[in-house]
């Protein structure tokens, strides 16, 4: 009876403890778990237009707006500030120079409320300054929400969560610019057992304004006939900057010598880039299967040959030797034959 107490008391204990460990888990409340949902923050802004571009002669100003549309549920409070940014990478992403303030741009407030479902339209004053020369200044207008729950980690302290959405201002000051672009890198195979043909090129920016190069690429085949023209994408090259581009030409099926031409255009003034490649296109696997069958039905054909004429040659000497026995026995029984 003591055992059955003892086994009933142990059975309620652990009941009771996961009653309480599922109470924990679905009545306390989430905002014991804040890093789970700031995790997943996303400022729920669209700014229009993403980029902008404006060129001015030196010390004269532009009025210029930027959208916000909130498209959440609720009000978005946050602030706004200008800073300049670069582009390095050959992906063409800006890098945000949080610590350089850009004061060609002038902005009428710096913290703003957007009602849900409504605009924020932010009208600000581009100031190129007197001794700014020709080129290029790049800004970036950045929204950054603000009161949002802190985000912690096991080994960190919490640090801000702080969503924020960017819209991209291209300043152009007027003026001679130093227009200076290259192809760094053209690179495709020399030689390929099947098409189509990868080519992988990258074109470096060294002046003082980003370019937007255009152009096309072509592949002929050794007879100087055009296979396949490609139109290359636009992309925006900043200063001191390279993007890298890929195409693939042909089809799966070539064979022999190819030529890959690639031509651009870039600059106010049209300058051009030129460059090409070779690549031999043989199918080696085919070609070697190919003559393997070839050689393999000749062999068949001539072993085949040569097996029925050895079995003609046995039938005509087993001939000869049938006519050879009826001529010794016509000349033996000759003379006993009636006449």
């Amino acid at each position: 009876m003591k055992a059955f107490s003892v086994k009933y008391m142990a059975f309620s204990l652990k009941q009771f403890i996961a009653s309480v460990l599922m109470f924990s888990l679905f009545f306390i409340p989430s905002t014991l778990y804040p890093s789970v949902v700031s995790a997943q923050a996303r400022i729920p802004l669209v700014v229009a237009p993403a980029r902008q571009t404006v060129a001015l002669d030196a010390g004269k100003t532009e009025n210029m707006q930027i959208k916000f549309f909130n498209e959440s549920i609720s009000t978005i409070t946050g602030n706004l500030k200008v800073v300049d940014f670069i582009v390095t990478g050959s992906d063409g992403s800006p890098i945000l120079l949080e610590n350089q303030v850009n004061d060609w741009i002038r902005l009428p407030f710096d913290k703003a409320s957007i009602p849900s479902g409504d605009v924020l339209k932010v009208n600000f004053k581009v100031e190129v300054p007197k001794t700014a020369t020709p080129g290029g200044r790049y800004a970036a207008i950045i929204f950054e929400q603000t009161g949002q729950l802190t985000q912690e980690s096991d080994n960190e302290s919490a640090s801000l969560v702080a969503p924020r959405i960017v819209g991209l201002v291209s300043i152009r000051v007027n003026g001679p610019v130093a227009e200076s672009a290259f192809i760094n890198i053209f690179k495709l195979p020399k030689f390929l057992e099947f098409g189509s043909i990868p080519v992988y090129f990258e074109v470096a920016n060294k002046g003082g304004y980003h370019i937007t190069p255009h152009g096309q690429i072509t592949l002929t085949n050794w007879m100087g006939k055009e296979i396949e023209m490609k139109i290359i994408e636009e992309k925006n090259i900043f200063p001191n900057a390279k993007r890298t581009y890929e195409e693939k030409l042909g089809s799966m099926w070539m064979f022999g010598k190819y030529k890959v031409d690639l031509t651009l255009s870039y600059g106010e003034s049209g300058k051009t880039l030129l460059t090409s490649s070779y690549v031999w296109v043989v199918p080696v696997t085919v070609i070697v299967i190919v003559i393997f069958s070839i050689l393999i039905t000749v062999l068949t054909a001539y072993l085949i040959s040569r097996k029925v004429k050895a079995r003609q040659e046995i039938l005509e000497e087993k001939l000869e030797e049938e006519i050879s026995e009826l001529e010794s026995l016509k000349n033996k029984f000759k003379d006993k034959l009636p006449k």
